[in-house]
Formats: structure tokens, C-alpha cells, sequence
């Protein structure tokens, strides 16, 4: 019962990935937190940190985590590398010649 209701958890953050609702990993940081970095095998501000410098997970969480998600980690991948990208483009600051 109690893997059934993890499960279940899992599924929400699972379909918000499937649907393209994820612009930025910290778009997840309100949906069970605390289950997703203790199975993570993280604590639960490291979590919350990553979820904004997403940057910061290792290959090995994120596989976990598409794992846990039964999604593909190329999806995960793909919201890490946009939220990257735009904090670049972001924190550049253009010279006047």
C-alpha cells in the first residue's frame, strides 16, 4: 500500500513532465519535496537548491529521478538544459561600444 501511494504521488509530477507544463525544474519544488529528495537519497534543501540551479544535479539524480518518474531522463535533460540556457542569456549583460 505504501509503495502504491508513492506511486501515486509520482504521478502527478510525472504527467506535469509528459505535458509540457514544466518550463523549469523549480516548477516541481511544491509537489512532495520531501519524497523526491529522500528517494533521491538527498536532503531536502539540497533538493530545493538544485530545483533552482538545476545545473547542480549529477547525471546519476537525474537518471534516478526519471526512474522514479518512469519517464525518459532525456526529458528531464531537456527542462535543465532550457532553464540553463535562459539563466545564461539572462545574467549576460550587453557592452555599448
Amino acid at each position: 500500500m505504501a509503495k502504491e501511494g508513492k506511486s501515486n504521488q509520482f504521478v502527478a509530477i510525472r504527467s506535469m513532465f509528459l505535458s509540457g507544463s514544466i518550463k523549469r525544474m523549480k516548477d516541481i519544488e511544491m509537489l512532495y519535496p520531501t519524497l523526491v529528495a529522500k528517494t533521491l537519497g538527498i536532503n531536502h534543501s539540497r533538493y530545493i537548491q538544485k530545483l533552482y540551479k538545476p545545473e547542480e544535479f549529477s547525471i546519476k539524480q537525474i537518471i534516478a529521478m526519471s526512474v522514479i518518474l518512469e519517464l525518459n531522463p532525456q526529458m528531464i535533460l531537456d527542462v535543465i538544459l532550457k532553464q540553463v540556457g535562459t539563466q545564461a542569456k539572462s545574467g549576460k549583460k550587453k557592452t555599448v561600444t
